[in-house]
């Protein structure tokens, strides 16, 4: 309809609206607004814009990339899907992350964001027959903060009552987990200080940064860690005289486990039923569990082995070796040849080989015999040089005067703006 027809239409409407007004007794007629009105003025129909529908999907279990954009773009698929593999790990979906964005009249998705967390966003925009894609970041504001805590039951439930989160509990434990076995070790009135970077995003708590210092009190002693970088600038623990915490091994290559059979000259075996040589330690775990190289080295064989079953071996300084056996699968990269760092995912829990269950067969030689790797004399880590030995102890003295509540934090409030600028986010299209 052209707008002329629409401004008589309109004209039309407002004359029989009067006729009624009239009529009815109003008292005002046709005659009475003739003055009023200027007959040459142009009645403007603004055009109504085009409804532009919402769409929204979640990842669930199963999801693939390109499950994903068939749920929201149809037959433009390819070209969204291919848009967000530019993005996104294809191969770690996180389950729950939320996509929504808006469809043309026409039905074509046109606008995209993908909701990442609650600081971090990547949007994406069609643009004739290309998709420009931005990642947003939030600012991010981080508070100095001093947590101290008791244990009653558990490690994760006093740090949550004071005021942390099981991420910053999982962190405690990393730092002393040479020193501390907190599934045995622990006791009731073990106690524990932190020095925490607290993050806000728009005023609501996001997570915790830096762990700058921490003491933890475990049945009457008393280990505590500065945080400082090495001299190769990695950022590790060290106790107040500048010896580092990390040693060669960690006490477990599993996170959370149980010993279910420990190293023996003489154990009677499970499947085989007779008296046999135990020389490892049985860490029992759901199949998947991650397992952890325990030292850094270099990958001697991957592959299977017999009763073993699936199994990776790593050679490592002073004359170590380590066995992981009875592996679902090997870590990503592990090969070869391949070196592989302390902490490093180098295989998951199976029950392959010789084996009644899901568990992982831990075991260590040293200079070719096997040893128990629960008593194992663990050397220390690469210790900080000389040269950096004097300005590490004047840092740990300040730290250590934060983490005992006799001195306020230097920088209480520490605000940083980690959105990219335009020039750090453009089209990579």
């Amino acid at each position: 309809m052209t707008r002329a027809r629409l401004a008589m239409r309109a004209a039309g409407g407002l004359a029989s609206v009067l006729a009624l007004a009239s009529a009815s007794g109003c008292g005002v007629g046709p005659a009475d607004l003739s003055a009023e009105i200027d007959r040459s003025t142009r009645i403007e129909v603004r055009r109504i814009e085009a409804v532009r529908p919402m769409v929204m999907t979640e990842v669930v279990r199963g999801d693939t990339l390109e499950s994903i954009s068939r749920r929201l773009a149809g037959d433009d698929w390819v070209r969204w899907r291919d848009a967000l593999g530019a993005e996104l790990d294809a191969r770690h979906l996180a389950l729950g992350t939320l996509f929504h964005g808006t469809r043309s009249a026409g039905g074509r998705l046109e606008e995209l964001i993908v909701v990442l967390d609650r600081r971090r966003q990547v949007v994406l925009r069609l643009d004739g027959e290309r998709i420009h894609r931005e990642r947003l970041e939030a600012p991010l504001v981080s508070t100095r903060r001093r947590l101290e805590g008791t244990i009653k039951s558990s490690l994760f439930e006093a740090v949550e009552e004071a005021g942390g989160s099981p991420d910053l509990a999982i962190r405690v434990a990393e730092i002393f987990q040479w020193d501390v076995d907190f599934l045995r070790d622990l006791r009731f009135g073990d106690r524990f200080v932190v020095l925490v970077d607290e993050q806000e995003v728009e005023g609501e708590l996001f997570g915790f940064g830096e762990l700058s210092a921490a003491r933890f009190v475990n049945h009457g002693r008393t280990l505590t860690a500065v945080a400082y970088p090495d001299d190769h600038g990695r950022i590790g623990y060290y106790d107040l005289e500048g010896r580092p915490l990390r040693k060669q091994f960690l006490r477990s290559p599993l996170k959370l486990s149980r010993v279910t059979s420990r190293f023996s000259m003489r154990r009677n075996h499970p499947v085989l039923h007779r008296p046999l040589p135990h020389f490892g330690v049985d860490y029992g775990a759901p199949v998947g569990t991650a397992v952890h190289a325990t030292a850094d080295g270099t990958v001697e064989s991957v592959g299977r082995n017999g009763g073993a079953g699936n199994m990776v071996t790593v050679r490592h300084p002073n004359g170590y070796e380590t066995c992981y056996l009875h592996l679902s699968r090997y870590g990503q990269g592990v090969r070869r040849g391949a070196r592989v760092s302390q902490g490093q995912v180098i295989g998951y829990v199976g029950s392959s080989g010789l084996s009644t269950g899901p568990h992982l067969d831990y075991r260590v030689k040293l200079k070719g015999r096997w040893i128990d790797p629960l008593r194992i004399s663990s050397p220390l880590a690469e210790p900080l040089g000389k040269d950096r030995l004097a300005d590490f102890l004047s840092h740990a003295a300040d730290a250590v005067a934060e983490v005992e509540g006799r001195q306020a934090p230097a920088d209480p409030r520490i605000a940083q703006s980690h959105r990219a600028p335009e020039a750090a986010s453009p089209d990579r299209s």
